[in-house]
């Protein structure tokens, strides 16, 4: 047998879930390719780099995926991450890939007949945990703004941070993640529209539920828009409020919470000490 077949059979032998590719070849790979003895034969040798691999994968899963493990419970979960890691083995060398897929995963399994909300959960576990390793880049900062001349305040162009994601939910997972963060018991969710905003503000990572002209709004400045469309967006939605005070409302936290990303402020300022032809 040559050297590359038979590193294919012992990678696939490590990575298939239940430990076999096929029980005859699978020993036989064993004994061909490792030494064993009395106390450990040659297929528990490569077993327990089976074992391994699989509990390493667990475990990602598991820090990746903390709310959903603990709705589901150990158990539970175990076997569904087996038999995703079955359906959608690492393609990539890191891990931090390895769940990239289980949201859908759970989407499409048997497992919402008796948790409906848990795809949904899982995928803001997901989102947490993209945001905390995003890349970084600077925030929009309230001091830099203040410099703009106000003409300069239409045009500019404004861009939610790439540590932010929103999340269109049908079930108020929010409430499953935030009382399981904090230590105290969980209630399935009630069955509700909501949007949620994941973000990353220094290190720490924070969700919370969207107003809807909110969630309007940073949904175009999440794909680039001049400031004068944002709050048109906002204006077209109905507040309890004058709209001029919810935008500078909305603005303010904004800019506090680090959602905004800088953009090139120092074009804008020189743009408008230039004078303008006719």
């Amino acid at each position: 047998m040559r050297l590359k077949q038979l590193q294919r059979l012992i990678y696939a032998g490590i990575t298939t879930p239940d430990g076999s590719v096929d029980g005859r070849l699978y020993r036989s790979v064993a004994e061909r390719a490792l030494r064993g003895d009395v106390g450990l034969p040659a297929a528990r040798r490569l077993q327990i780099y089976t074992e391994a691999y699989f509990l390493r994968l667990l475990s990602c899963l598991r820090e990746d995926f903390p709310a959903t493990s603990t709705v589901l419970g150990d158990a539970r979960f175990e076997a569904l991450a087996r038999s995703y890691i079955a359906h959608h083995p690492p393609t990539e060398p890191s891990i931090d890939h390895a769940g990239r897929h289980f949201p859908t995963f759970l989407r499409d399994h048997s497992i919402l007949l008796d948790f409906p909300f848990v795809a949904e959960l899982a995928r803001l576990d997901q989102a947490i945990t993209e945001v905390f390793i995003a890349p970084d880049s600077p925030v929009l900062d309230a001091d830099e703004m203040r410099k703009l001349a106000p003409e300069a305040w239409p045009t500019l162009v404004l861009r939610t941070h790439p540590a932010s994601r929103m999340l269109e939910c049908e079930w108020r997972v929010g409430d499953v993640r935030r009382a399981i963060d904090n230590a105290t018991p969980w209630r399935n969710p009630h069955r509700e529209r909501t949007v949620l905003l994941v973000w990353r503000n220094q290190m720490d990572v924070y969700f919370r539920e969207l107003e809807p002209a909110e969630s309007a709004a940073l949904r175009v400045a999440s794909e680039g828009a001049a400031f004068c469309v944002i709050c048109e967006t906002l204006a077209r939605a109905h507040f309890g409020e004058d709209p001029a005070e919810a935008i500078n409302r909305l603005l303010g936290r904004w800019l506090a919470d680090g959602v905004l990303a800088v953009c090139d402020l120092r074009a804008q300022r020189a743009a408008t000490r230039c004078p303008q032809r006719r």
